[in-house]
């Protein structure tokens, strides 16, 4: 590789930049596309490896090798289904291939260290995960293979992620870092949202009914799409279409059953909409008009389309009205109890004691899908002031700078948040909490405040 060493050549300068290119991105998001339509996520996932390891090795640009590394997470969060897991296990193996690309870019495109606005409080959150549980679940517990990768990942892994991404990534009041996250995030949306409209077009085509289906990972994709729906919001303050794509979104989080995406989905929309109404001074008149519009029409149609929804919104309600029955909200009241009765370092990410209420699948952790729940049952009163410093900061980096991209990085983070509080959400390091880091760097880095 002496040409990475010389002078580069035209063809490395043009990858370089079509990576970062939103026609780079486009033709990355066609082709995870191609493999949900094709039903070849795992060969999917192979050729995302490679490129990403491509992109790791000739690209300098670290955000380069963002496309390749987000798109094929799509692919896993269908792990939920233990059918599903089966089916990628036996290609794990291949992860050690993309780690030594990135070492070799660590070692090849180095930079002086940086440290970020939020340095302290990551390191305050890992040592908060490495506390919990100390001293009250076993070593087996505390040193099984599955705790030990949450509490580095959930820890000092992103702690070195949020340091690596401050230092490699340049400062900028250009639209360039605004530019090339948008088009990531929508495309990453646009595709979660081709993967639900998959799951009914096969449905459909095997006879089944046109109805709101049930499936495994809902709050998943549901998740990824909270995430992306704001910088369709974004981008329509340059071009009004783009709004069509968070129409799909918005649609596809509701057809995913999921009833977090319905709740949270609808708060996140409400505030995109008050956004978008409040930043495009020139076209509010026709965003207020279309919303009366679009109200209207929704409340002259209620009883055509409400019974499409009634089977989530009666689940929602069953709930509320059976809360004591209801798995969450017994595995939420553990976690208050485990906080009652481990009060300072809670009883640790490797806690198994409440399987007998919500049983985990293979390959997850005995989570209380509440992250409020998760900081005080598994980390107790260390956990919250870490956490409650690193909350404080988040809020400080992403309102230090007024501009429209920085509050649609705050809303992303806060669709998230809120999905958090029925799903693991932030505390699953890979992709969710990766993305959080990114977000918060972004925020940091550009500097534009108009």
């Amino acid at each position: 590789m002496n040409f990475l060493m010389q002078a580069q050549p035209a063809w490395l300068l043009q990858l370089r930049r079509f990576a970062l290119s939103w026609q780079g991105i486009a033709a990355q998001a066609a082709l995870a596309g191609l493999m949900v339509l094709l039903g070849t996520e795992v060969a999917g996932i192979a050729i995302f490896i490679v490129l990403f390891c491509a992109f790791a090795v000739l690209c300098d640009n670290l955000l380069a090798t963002a496309t390749p590394f987000l798109l094929p997470c799509l692919f896993l969060i269908q792990t939920q289904n233990t059918t599903a897991l089966d089916r990628f296990l036996p290609f794990a193996w291949l992860v050690a291939i993309p780690v030594a690309a990135m070492l070799f870019h660590l070692w090849r495109y180095r930079v002086k260290l940086t440290m970020g606005r939020a340095t302290w409080a990551w390191f305050a959150v890992s040592i908060a995960t490495m506390l919990g549980g100390l001293g009250y679940i076993s070593a087996a517990e505390y040193f099984a293979a599955l705790t030990i990768y949450h509490v580095l990942a959930l820890g000092f892994g992103m702690l070195a992620a949020y340091v690596w991404l401050s230092s490699a990534i340049a400062q900028s009041s250009t639209n360039e870092l605004p530019r090339f996250f948008s088009n990531l995030m929508v495309s990453l949306g646009l595709v979660a949202s081709f993967m639900v409209v998959h799951y009914y077009l096969v449905h459909l085509l095997k006879g089944g009914s046109l109805e709101v289906l049930e499936f495994q990972w809902r709050n998943n994709v549901s998740s990824f799409l909270m995430l992306s729906l704001p910088f369709s919001f974004f981008k329509a303050l340059q071009r009004p279409a783009w709004l069509l794509a968070a129409m799909a979104m918005f649609a596809s989080m509701l057809l995913s059953g999921s009833r977090g995406g319905l709740l949270f989905g609808s708060v996140l929309l409400a505030g995109c909409i008050l956004f978008l109404v409040l930043a495009d001074k020139k076209r509010r008149k026709y965003y207020i008009i279309a919303l009366v519009a679009a109200s209207i029409g929704l409340v002259l149609t209620l009883r055509q389309w409400l019974p499409f929804f009634v089977p989530t919104l009666r689940r929602t309600l069953d709930s509320l009205r059976h809360g004591n029955e209801d798995a969450r909200a017994l595995i939420w009241q553990r976690g208050w109890e485990d906080f009652l009765r481990r009060p300072l370092l809670g009883t640790g990410l490797g806690y198994m004691g409440n399987r007998d209420v919500h049983p985990s699948l293979p390959g997850a952790l005995c989570w209380y899908h509440n992250s409020a729940i998760q900081i005080i049952g598994s980390m107790g009163i260390a956990g919250v002031l870490a956490y409650g410093y690193m909350y404080i900061m988040r809020f400080v980096i992403f309102l230090r700078q007024r501009s429209t991209f920085h509050y649609t990085l705050l809303l992303s983070w806060l669709g998230i948040e809120m999905m958090s509080l029925v799903n693991p959400g932030v505390f699953a390091p890979i992709p969710y909490l990766l993305v959080v880091v990114m977000l918060m760097v972004m925020a940091e880095k550009y500097t534009k405040t108009k």
